[in-house]
């Protein structure tokens, strides 16, 4: 079991006010890691329009500490195709100030209470390459390192590679 963070955070489900602090959170990654693959910031638009598919079928989590959002955590389709109906794939991103507080535990626990509760039986989770400490923060918290995609994408000029996590609820 995870240790819990500090009395200070809690999780909500997202709001319409929390949106932005979770777009900054984002672009932080996108901009200046390679933990995400997008390659350019996402607009609020874009954002808030991403934000509305995911919560008509799944739940879409804030961690706020006091007013300030500190991450967020959200399951999407896995695959589209039916048979897939009780997998859903697992994003958590923790604001980069904000790191190693167990806000990103606080965040698992809470999101996988939801997926149990809404019949969601397998997480699994797409780690690039470059981010080593999300890999060690899985396997920590239950996952299992299920294959490796080598040398799948191209961010700021680099081959990244792909890692395939995956938890049974």
């Amino acid at each position: 079991m995870s240790a819990r963070p500090s009395d200070t955070v809690r999780i909500e489900p997202l709001t319409e006010a929390s949106l932005p602090a979770c777009l900054e959170i984002y672009n932080y990654y996108v901009v200046n890691t390679a933990f995400s693959l997008e390659e350019a910031a996402l607009t609020r638009q874009e954002y808030a329009a991403r934000a509305e598919r995911v919560t008509r079928r799944y739940p879409f989590l804030v961690a706020k500490d006091g007013d300030a959002v500190v991450g967020f955590a959200y399951l999407d389709v896995f695959n589209s195709r039916s048979a897939y109906r009780h997998t859903a794939d697992l994003s958590i991103y923790v604001a980069h100030d904000a790191l190693h507080r167990r806000v990103g535990a606080a965040l698992l626990d809470t999101i996988e209470e939801a997926a149990r509760a809404q019949g969601i039986t397998t997480l699994i989770s797409l780690i690039t390459s470059e981010n080593d400490n999300s890999c060690a923060f899985h396997e920590r918290n239950g996952f299992v390192l299920e294959g490796d995609l080598h040398d799948v994408a191209v961010k700021f000029g680099r081959q990244v590679g792909v890692r395939y996590y995956r938890k049974r609820l």
